[in-house]
């Protein structure tokens, strides 16, 4: 594979600009996961503990984008 190759084929991965990895990786969770993550920020959990949860169950995800989500300065289309 050459390099116009490899470029064409970043080209055709490339995320849309309003991509957020926190909201990509909480649409591709259960309901009930959803849930539990949603009851955590209501009882005012750090970003590190869920962070940490999120890991052990083998859900990726970053300091940076759950704090950039929750600050409301992601990607996300504004409502």
């Amino acid at each position: 594979m050459g390099l116009a190759d490899k470029l064409e084929e970043a080209n055709k991965n490339k995320k849309p600009s309003n991509w957020c990895p926190y909201q990509y990786m909480y649409d591709n969770l259960t309901p009930e996961n959803q849930k539990a993550l949603d009851d955590a920020w209501a009882k005012g959990l750090s970003a590190n503990v869920v962070l940490s949860a999120l890991r052990s169950e083998g859900i990726k995800s970053s300091n940076e984008a759950i704090r950039a989500h929750r600050n409301g300065v992601c990607k996300c289309p504004k409502k």
